[in-house]
């Protein structure tokens, strides 16, 4: 004989990195808000053991353990629905996706990030996880359109027993904004010409950040303001390290001797309870020949 249990949390406010799995936070996709947060369960399966001689339950053994997660998208992008439906990211190419007759399903890793009881914020992270739904969509008059996704989440076998499913993180509640300051060069200091050198911030945050807000051309920036009255931004591309708390900026080309360039942070920057950059910061520096 055997029974079902589950133990259902809802996430309130929830918001969804996916990547293909293994692949970090800082590298994941965040694939926009929810509809009602998030619904995880986990249905546990038990084999009653039972002897004539008693009318009680004498022991439960544990037979099955099934985790899986619904959420509803509240953006109904090309991206979402290719998820949705267990495609490759191959299956779309800009503006067009194709589905059908796939018969490889797609592991992912999640992240989901919602409010703390405490007040701070929770971390959810499912190591392996595979889209099982219908991936139900409609477009209706003066209605939201969404996509429901149920994900069943199966064991990661390269962890430790006891931690093949995931993790629940808690960080206490937290309102102070983050400190960033150039650390190389250090503000006022100098580059090298002719070479691709990287430019580091390096962030003060007690907790996490929030990875989506680390964005270049948006809240990063490097300017080239040798001419003041046409400044421009330097092409290049950051990486973030999460446990160092740097943002690392590596330009497209190397550097152009005596030129004068500003590195500017702005207020979009957030840790991940939400607190944002106190003010903008801008910093300079040069390059030498």
């Amino acid at each position: 004989m055997s029974i079902t249990n589950s133990n259902i949390i809802v996430g309130v406010g929830a918001s969804l990195k996916i990547a293909t799995y293994g692949t970090a936070e800082g590298s994941a996709t965040d694939i926009g808000g929810t509809e009602g947060g998030i619904e995880f369960s986990i249905d546990r399966e038990y084999y009653e053991k039972m002897c004539d001689q008693s009318i009680n339950v004498l022991e439960m053994i544990k037979i099955s353990e099934k985790p899986k997660m619904k959420v509803s998208l509240a953006e109904c992008t090309l991206d979402n629905l290719r998820i949705a439906m267990d495609m490759p990211s191959t299956a779309l190419v800009s503006s067009t996706l194709t589905f059908g007759g796939n018969s490889t399903d797609t592991e992912l890793t999640i992240y989901a990030n919602v409010v703390a009881p405490s007040g701070g914020t929770r971390k959810y992270t499912f190591y392996k996880c595979i889209p099982i739904s219908a991936a139900t969509h409609s477009y209706k008059k003066n209605d939201k359109s969404t996509i429901e996704i149920e994900f069943a989440i199966i064991a990661d076998t390269s962890k430790s027993a006891n931690e093949q499913i995931g993790t629940v993180v808690d960080s206490s509640s937290d309102t102070t904004a983050p400190v960033v300051e150039l650390s190389t060069p250090e503000d006022g200091g100098t580059t090298t010409k002719e070479e691709s050198g990287t430019i580091i911030w390096t962030i003060t945050e007690t907790n996490a950040m929030d990875e989506g807000t680390i964005v270049y051309g948006d809240t990063f920036a490097i300017m080239n303001i040798t001419t003041p009255a046409s400044a421009t931004l330097v092409a290049g591309t950051i990486v973030y390290d999460a446990t160092a708390k740097t943002v690392t900026f590596t330009p497209t080309a190397a550097w152009t001797a005596s030129d004068s360039l500003q590195a500017i942070v702005t207020t979009g920057l957030k840790d991940a309870a939400g607190n944002a950059l106190a003010a903008m910061k801008i910093e300079q520096f040069s390059v030498t020949t």
